[in-house]
């Protein structure tokens, strides 16, 4: 009996090994959703701060900015998620939906261009 307890521990230790035994995970943290996001008519950055929300059922979350044009959110969190972009003087952009499964080590990354159209626009 005690055997088995140690063998059943060193399963639970071992985790995802036992499933797949050359599975080498990093210390990276993965982002399930990452969106560039540019102003339609020019390429560029948007003329005002984008903002993002990733909603997965109940949970919601902002996402985080960095470098001005790029949003990412879902930190190491598998799920479907709703994304929205916003930012002053354009139309929200939207993509519903998105799957982010884990492999095992972390979440899947979804990488997304968000062109911004200026409420201008017709």
């Amino acid at each position: 009996m005690r055997a088995l307890a140690i063998v059943l521990a060193a399963l639970i230790v071992q985790g995802c090994r036992v499933i797949e035994p050359d599975l080498v995970c990093t210390a990276q943290y993965v982002y399930a959703v990452t969106v560039e996001v540019q102003d339609s008519l020019t390429g560029g950055p948007p003329g005002s701060t984008p903002t993002g929300t990733l909603a997965d059922g109940g949970y919601r979350e902002t996402m985080e900015s960095y470098g001005g044009q790029f949003l990412q959110g879902g930190g190491e969190r598998p799920g479907t998620y709703d994304v929205e972009v916003r930012a002053d003087g354009y139309r929200p952009w939207r993509v519903e939906g998105v799957e982010a499964g884990h492999d095992g080590c972390h979440v899947e990354n979804n990488q997304f261009l968000a062109q911004m159209v200026p409420l201008s626009t017709p």
